[in-house]
């Protein structure tokens, strides 16, 4: 073929797929998604600052502060998980404290994770989730940027607890036990019960922090320790800090922990079920 026949013949075709792709870019990722039950709220990439400052240095390694950046956009649950949402996808209810509006509890780590895994196949055929996100437990970074808003202070309303009664519910004002979700008022970015009601189970093990910068962290993915964040309904206002992780073997259970659910990409070491 002459060359310049070749130039006349292909390079239209190029410029047709480059036009096409202008044409046709990925659809804007919505603000709010809304599925059997769950609210789930978009959350944009962004760097913030992880843990707390001025700690014993004992502690330091594990809930000092950390540069970090989250690279891809991800869903999380405005809400904990209802036992009414847990029943639809799991059939049966563990909880301790029983009502369709207040949140699962009394369920481990490996049940939450079973959790997602069944929501996953429960929905398989939804088209209108994002592309390539699956529903998982937020890592421990994606739960503190959220809880955070933007916000540096020690809780998300300022560096002062007096008005976490606004927020949350803890062991001055939940009368012994959980309450129904999204009776506080939400942190900045939509977010209910961030503090107290349960504490929250995220998928990082309780491990030491690099002190390098951190990027789309998982940390400790396989030690039997799992991270827990937010207090409970039986927590003091120091346990709500928002820095403040906690830890629980991935077999334990309490009527006091729970979990929220994110919807993104897979992280890290994260391609399969978790098995023990």
């Amino acid at each position: 073929m002459p060359f310049s026949l070749f130039l006349f013949t292909v390079f239209p075709a190029l410029l047709c797929i480059t036009s096409c792709k202008a044409d046709n870019p990925r659809p804007e990722l919505p603000q709010r998604i809304e599925i059997l039950g769950i609210e789930l709220r978009k959350v944009e990439p962004g760097t913030f600052s992880m843990g707390m400052s001025e700690l014993d240095e004992r502690v330091e390694p594990y809930e000092g502060v950390r540069s970090v950046e989250i690279t891809k956009t991800y869903y999380l649950g405005m809400h904990e998980i209802t036992q009414s949402i847990w029943e639809k996808v799991m059939g049966s209810n563990p909880s301790n404290f029983k009502g369709k509006e207040l949140p699962v509890e009394n369920v481990t780590w490996k049940e939450s994770i079973a959790f997602c895994e069944a929501l996953n196949k429960k929905i398989k055929s939804v088209k209108t989730l994002p592309e390539g996100m699956r529903f998982r437990l937020p890592s421990e970074a994606e739960w503190e940027f959220a809880a955070r808003a933007g916000t540096k202070s020690v809780y998300f309303f300022g560096d002062n607890s007096t008005s976490i009664a606004d927020y949350a519910w803890i062991s001055d004002n939940s009368r012994d036990g959980t309450r129904p979700v999204k009776k506080k008022k939400p942190n900045p970015w939509g977010f209910f019960d961030i503090y107290g009601n349960v504490r929250e189970w995220c998928l990082d093990g309780y491990d030491v922090r690099p002190r390098t910068k951190l990027i789309d962290p998982l940390l400790g993915w396989k030690n039997m320790d799992k991270v827990n964040r937010g207090g409970s309904w039986d927590s003091c206002e120091d346990c709500c800090k928002t820095g403040r992780r906690s830890n629980f073997g991935k077999d334990y259970k309490s009527n006091d922990v729970g979990f929220r659910v994110a919807l993104g990409m897979e992280l890290g070491e994260i391609h399969t079920p978790y098995e023990d």
